[in-house]
């Protein structure tokens, strides 16, 4: 018996497991140094949940467009959403304040969602880059972030479902 039959006698579904590799790889490719520092995006609370914002919706455009991974897309969102919440509370947000401040950061995040996501749907790089200069208030990174999320959506598209679940550093 493995350890989770001696504290929980269920198993995650295979959808929990996927979405908790697929978050981690969210995270660990959002928290790389490149993004951030003197004319990127401020390594700050703000300017990390843009970046995971970026990835996750990287992510989420790559799930629609595969057919079956609804449970997968929604066991993503509530992983993330949990780890804001848990972030919150660790920077000190207090717990009366935490279900307003995520439904704000709701909001945010499905704003931006479909702004990313209209624009690489489309292809227009230019749109792109005034959605992530205005989100991220960084106008001169903003060419290169547009070129990086998009050449990151082509190439998740390009791959099994299965890599995107990996980080590769």
């Amino acid at each position: 018996m493995g350890a989770w039959g001696k504290i929980w006698p269920f198993r995650p579904s295979r959808a929990q497991a996927d979405a908790d590799r697929l978050l981690a790889a969210v995270t660990q490719i959002s928290r790389q140094p490149s993004f951030y520092g003197d004319g990127r995006i401020p390594d700050t609370l703000e300017g990390r949940f843009e970046l995971m914002t970026l990835h996750a919706a990287l992510a989420l455009i790559r799930l629609r467009a595969e057919a079956g991974a609804e449970p997968l897309a929604q066991d993503f969102t509530d992983k993330l959403f949990r780890q804001f919440d848990a972030g919150l509370r660790e920077a000190g947000v207090g717990d009366l304040s935490v279900p307003k401040r995520m439904r704000k950061l709701s909001g945010e995040f499905y704003g931006r969602l479909d702004a990313y996501a209209a624009p690489l749907g489309a292809g227009d790089q230019t749109a792109l880059q005034n959605a992530l200069a205005r989100n991220m208030g960084t106008e001169p990174f903003a060419p290169a972030l547009a070129a990086y999320a998009f050449a990151a959506k082509a190439r998740q598209a390009a791959e099994a479902l299965e890599n995107l679940m990996r980080f590769d550093g």
